[in-house]
């Protein structure tokens, strides 16, 4: 689903046209005919949208409006309407409504008003998420050479003014170097914004970074300011600049050229003091030669480039953030045991730190209280460690009970041994076990 949007219209006609109209768009619509219902269900649940008819029994729209408004909730409103008056349009905005809309509503503007609005709810959200975010609680966490490396670079570059591109596979931390040189430079007091550049559309992402003035698209109702001019005097990081639409490049290579820019509809030039990192998973070379990415912006975001390693290369700085999770989670002195920290250590990691703070929020699902065990993690996990374990010559014997490995992990151990050992019966004496017992495994594993 794209989406959950709360509908409220008291004209039952009305109401099953637009539900079946939105959920036809791919959204989760729940649809209501009166504002006390409308109320309970903002109390059980959360929304991203409100689409809201202004002539309701017992209250109307912009009394309900003020009502949500007041309580602090962040739900994207639009209001719809008969009465196309200014002044009540200009009402419901200043209460917060993200848009008007005036029956007899024309179906494709509220499928554009409402993804607009489903896209701005998205990044206020993941904007509140950074800004909540305890820099305290996330740190970096690692005593291994390569990563005390970087670290020791970080805090030199931070110190200068030198945009800087940070490189290095998904999951692996870069918006935690980022936020470093943020804290390690003198703007520190200042603000530090995120955005994703993959996450939003090109239109979005380009009135989100650069605002916009009133009347420079549908739903423009007034000036807003954008992420760089939020900035000012501060850091704004720009996760995945590989995947920026090109359209939009030769607007953030002005800013990093000349420190100014204008907003969308707009013709002030307004000068704002922010420094740019970026960051990508992306071959921007590659992407450069392709023409999918600007050579002279490559050259201006790259001035100091930092290759963060992926955790396969750090496996001594497993224990300790596994440890620091475990932490985060409520547990002040976690203890793992040798199994779990083998089998942590041994695994490849390809989603890097995220995965592994996934994983260890798994398992405290499956096992709230300490200590952990093999069983609490994923099955790739343990059948990639039971494959590290038993890659073995040829005719050595392998001292394994069957019995205790999951079933995919004896699956793949039995395929391992008879791919090397062809003589079932040498294949059977290397496993511990009968010729008989392996015939019979390998039928079962036929019948899965």
């Amino acid at each position: 689903m794209k989406g959950s949007i709360l509908l409220v219209e008291d004209r039952m006609a009305l109401r099953d046209a637009y539900r079946t109209f939105l959920t036809q768009q791919g959204y989760a619509v729940t649809a209501v005919g009166s504002a006390e219902d409308a109320e309970q269900q903002l109390s059980e649940r959360e929304f991203a949208v409100l689409l809201l008819d202004y002539l309701l029994p017992g209250m109307n729209g912009l009394a309900f409006l003020e009502q949500i408004r007041s309580k602090d909730n962040q739900i994207a409103v639009i209001l719809m309407t008969a009465f196309g008056e200014v002044k009540l349009a200009v009402k419901a905005m200043k209460l917060g409504a993200f848009d008007f809309l005036e029956k007899p509503i024309d179906l494709e503007h509220l499928a554009m008003t409402v993804e607009r609005a489903m896209n701005l709810r998205q990044l206020e959200r993941s904007q509140q998420i950074s800004e909540r975010s305890d820099t305290s609680d996330r740190q970096i966490v690692g005593r291994s050479p390569v990563i005390q490396e970087l670290l020791q670079l970080v805090d030199r570059v931070a110190a200068s003014q030198a945009t800087c591109l940070l490189l290095g596979e998904s999951g692996t931390g870069k918006e935690l170097v980022a936020r470093r040189l943020h804290e390690k430079s003198h703007r520190h007091d200042g603000p530090f914004l995120a955005v994703n550049c993959s996450a939003l559309p090109r239109d979005l992402l380009e009135s989100e970074m650069f605002g916009y003035e009133r009347g420079a698209f549908t739903g423009a109702q007034g000036r807003k300011q954008g992420l760089i001019e939020l900035a000012d005097g501060g850091t704004l990081f720009l996760d995945e600049i590989g995947d920026m639409p090109l359209e939009l490049q030769p607007k953030i290579l002005r800013f990093i050229q000349e420190s100014e820019f204008r907003r969308v509809g707009g013709q002030k030039i307004i000068k704002a003091d922010v420094r740019l990192v970026c960051a990508t998973n992306r071959n921007l070379s590659l992407a450069v030669r392709e023409g999918h990415f600007r050579e002279d912006l490559f050259y201006r975001v790259s001035v100091f480039p930092i290759q963060l390693p992926p955790l396969r290369q750090r496996p001594e700085d497993i224990p300790d953030l596994a440890q620091h999770f475990l932490k985060r989670a409520g547990h002040p002195q976690p203890e793992l045991s040798r199994a779990v920290l083998d089998l942590m250590t041994q695994y490849a990691w390809p989603g890097n730190v995220r995965e592994l703070e996934n994983v260890i929020e798994r398992a405290m699902i499956l096992s709230p209280q300490l200590p952990l065990a093999p069983k609490h993690f994923p099955t790739n996990m343990v059948t990639d460690h039971v494959m590290a374990d038993f890659e073995l010559d040829l005719g050595q014997t392998i001292k394994v009970n069957l019995s205790r490995l999951s079933r995919e992990a004896e699956r793949q151990l039995i395929r391992l041994v008879t791919r090397e050992e062809t003589n079932m019966k040498r294949a059977a004496a290397r496993l511990g076990i009968s010729v008989k017992t392996l015939y019979n495994r390998i039928k079962g594993f036929g019948d899965d």
